[in-house]
């Protein structure tokens, strides 16, 4: 399992994009972060929230390619702990794969996402923290 990386402060306005469903803004919010992680463990991390936000996006739009997304994006967050800087990952993996198994079950995003996808988070520790 990867170490437990410290996010940035602005890490949380894409966390509270993506948790109003807003999956296309949180995209965008977490690629404005990339250059402040782009050398360690948190490039890995903000690379597959980026995936999982894209991959909402498509599905819950109807563009092709959201369910391809969201595999790059497990396969992603298969090396990070369950909580790994404060983000529920075992619940978002566990979030993730049903999504993908009821979506090429024939389910439509629209009829699976009346519980929208959410980031869980604990305590988030912020490089602003050290």
């Amino acid at each position: 399992m990867l170490a437990t990386p410290r996010l940035p402060r602005a890490f949380l306005d894409g966390v509270r994009l993506f948790n109003g469903g807003q999956y296309f803004e949180a995209h965008e919010a977490f690629e404005e972060l990339l250059d402040d992680v782009e050398a360690d463990d948190r490039w890995d991390l903000v690379v597959a929230l980026i995936q999982v936000a894209v991959g909402y996006h498509k599905c819950a739009s109807g563009f092709p390619g959201g369910v391809n997304m969201l595999g790059k994006a497990l396969a992603k967050l298969e090396p990070f702990s369950d909580d790994a800087g404060g983000v529920a990952i075992g619940a978002l993996r566990a979030r993730i794969q049903a999504d993908r198994d009821a979506l090429a079950g024939g389910r439509t995003a629209a009829m699976q996402f009346g519980s929208p996808p959410r980031l869980g988070l604990a305590a988030i520790r912020s490089w602003a923290d050290e």
